[in-house]
């Protein structure tokens, strides 16, 4: 029988390019179905197109959105949460990779509820895996949300996520699972792979699980980070499962302001601007109030981060001229960089595309009322000396 050739992709790589294809609909207002369609078109398209570089790939579960809003047929949503799992042989053994989309930046939804609701944290809730060395693990309320949300998902024919992943685990012995995400799914991909351990009693028979999230905000607390670490322990950097883009992982360009929340938020001096001086302590005093904005939310918190690998993008520091422009680089910083480091730029342009277009148009809108913020807490402190 004729041999066939290895992919040229890594399962790095190839994990990477089904996490980011999650977010195809993030700019799109539509029925669920529809949004779903969307999803399921552009990852056919993905594997179509580069046949050859990757492995046998099929969608084994989903696509399946979801609306706090509703699930009505007819109606229009924007999808909180986008899911599906992908299955194929890579290197002679069975592989599922579960991918999760991150923040639908139209939706306020996700933003209030599944990012930013991180000032009061709540205990774990899916059990220790029989791990008893993190006795208090917490998360952020959002985080809470975002994982309650994920494992109510049902797809019509395979059901929720945990029962088809067990099912999956229980037929393929010998195989892989990866729990991958982006940004928000950065943040909720080593959650829902440790919920899925933890539901289980402990990790699946014969089965090798990782996780690959990148640019995820914190998730909890260092008890949380500890009964993550104990499951899932950052690969050498010289094995299969290590290199550039390790699996286990937070990967986070250092110059992405977001795998910093909520544990170091630091606006000030994060971009550097040698124009204007008069623009550049003006901007320097606008960020600083907006720093103590958020250090206030969450300064009695205790957030640690799990373990990250830390590349830096080029160029670090690019002169801005408005607080939209500041911006604009934190969200070329927080989605392109990513698949320009990992190498699959080319595969993923269209939807990286989509992505940067729906943040960019939220940008404009928080910029306005972050500035507006930040004005107003300045001159009540002001008044207050």
């Amino acid at each position: 029988m004729p041999q066939t050739a290895a992919p040229s992709l890594t399962l790095q790589q190839q994990a990477f390019c089904l996490s980011w294809l999650s977010n195809a609909a993030s700019d799109k207002v539509d029925t669920l179905a529809n949004l779903e369609a969307h999803v399921r078109q552009s990852v056919q398209a993905f594997l179509t197109d580069n046949a050859g570089k990757i492995a046998d790939w099929s969608i084994a579960w989903g696509p399946v959105a979801s609306s706090h809003e509703g699930a009505d047929p007819t109606a229009l949503y924007y999808a909180d949460n986008m899911l599906y799992a992908a299955a194929a042989t890579v290197a002679g053994a069975p592989c599922l990779v579960v991918a999760m989309a991150g923040t639908n930046e139209d939706d306020a939804y996700d933003w209030l509820a599944e990012d930013f609701s991180i000032v009061r944290q709540v205990d774990w809730p899916y059990g220790n895996g029989g791990f008893d060395g993190a006795p208090t693990p917490k998360i952020s309320h959002a985080t809470a949300t975002g994982i309650g949300d994920l494992l109510a998902i049902q797809d019509p024919k395979a059901g929720g996520i945990q029962a088809f992943v067990t099912g999956w685990t229980k037929a393929n012995p010998g195989g892989t699972v990866i729990f991958t995400g982006h940004s928000l799914g950065g943040a909720l991909s080593p959650s829902l792979a440790m919920a899925a351990i933890g539901q289980n009693g402990g990790p699946f028979a014969d089965t090798t699980t990782l996780t690959l999230p990148s640019a995820g905000p914190t998730p909890g607390n260092p008890d949380f980070a500890a009964l993550y670490t104990h499951f899932f322990p950052a690969p050498a950097p010289d094995s299969a499962q290590g290199g550039p883009v390790p699996f286990n992982t937070d990967l986070v360009n250092a110059h992405d302001l977001v795998p910093t929340a909520w544990n170091d938020v630091k606006l000030t001096g994060f971009f550097t601007n040698t124009g204007d001086i008069a623009f550049k302590l003006a901007m320097d005093a606008l960020l600083a109030s907006l720093d103590g904005l958020a250090h206030g939310l969450i300064g009695f918190n205790t957030y640690q981060p799990i373990a990250h690998q830390t590349f830096a993008a080029d160029p670090p520091d690019v002169d801005y001229d408005s607080l939209q422009g500041y911006f604009g680089l934190i969200v070329a910083n927080h989605l392109a960089a990513y698949p320009t480091y990992v190498g699959v730029d080319d595969a993923l342009t269209d939807t990286t595309a989509a992505m940067t277009r729906a943040t960019l148009r939220q940008v404009q809108t928080h910029a306005k009322r972050l500035t507006a913020a930040a004005k107003n807490q300045g001159a009540v402190a002001q008044a207050a000396q």
